[in-house]
């Protein structure tokens, strides 16, 4: 009884510890991470820059199980001073009073090989709506210095007025869409 008593008991501990995550974390590099946007211009679609995104894409093994990113508005580059500044102002990101942009996940589902759906919170503006998003892993390997990277795209695609954005939408289209290319450290 005692033997079948500890067999037993041996064999949940290695059933519990069988369902453990193997969980890593990659902290973004913002060196070689940057968001892109495009939005519709009167006649033409130009793209905007956001440098130096922080955040972490966390692993379960070889799946990626969240991405949470986190954008400086400050660091929006239009390509043009006065209008990075426009843009930066109240009218548009209002960056005095909203100087982040973020992405949380909540959960995630693999979809293929290497891509997933992850639904998050995305904070804009002050708004924050659940969305679902494509993440893609890119790559994984050896950095300069032997560390361990990760690479992960995503493409979001979202109405502004549905954060307050509101702006000449007409002229200027409502639908932005987000393309996130990260390069992230094993921390």
């Amino acid at each position: 009884m005692k033997k079948k008593l500890i067999a037993s008991l041996a064999a949940a501990v290695f059933a519990a510890s069988a369902s453990l995550s193997l969980a890593d974390s990659y902290k973004l590099d913002s060196v070689h991470s940057m968001v892109i946007f495009q939005i519709h211009h009167l006649v033409s679609n130009p793209f905007g820059v956001f440098h130096a995104p922080s955040g972490t894409v966390t692993t379960d093994g070889d799946a990626i199980s969240a991405l949470d990113i986190s954008l400086p508005v400050d660091k929006l580059d239009m390509g043009d001073e006065k209008w990075g500044d426009d843009i930066k102002a109240a009218s548009w990101f209002d960056v005095k009073q909203f100087p982040t942009i973020t992405f949380k996940t909540s959960s995630i589902k693999k979809t293929g090989d290497d891509t997933y759906d992850a639904t998050g919170d995305l904070t804009l503006h002050g708004v924050t709506k659940t969305i679902t998003v494509t993440i893609t892993k890119t790559g994984e390997g050896k950095g300069m210095q032997g560390e361990t990277r990760l690479g992960v795209s995503a493409t979001f695609k979202v109405k502004r007025s549905d954060y307050g954005m509101t702006t000449y939408v007409g002229p200027i289209g409502d639908e932005v869409t987000l393309s996130v290319n990260v390069e992230a450290i094993k921390q």
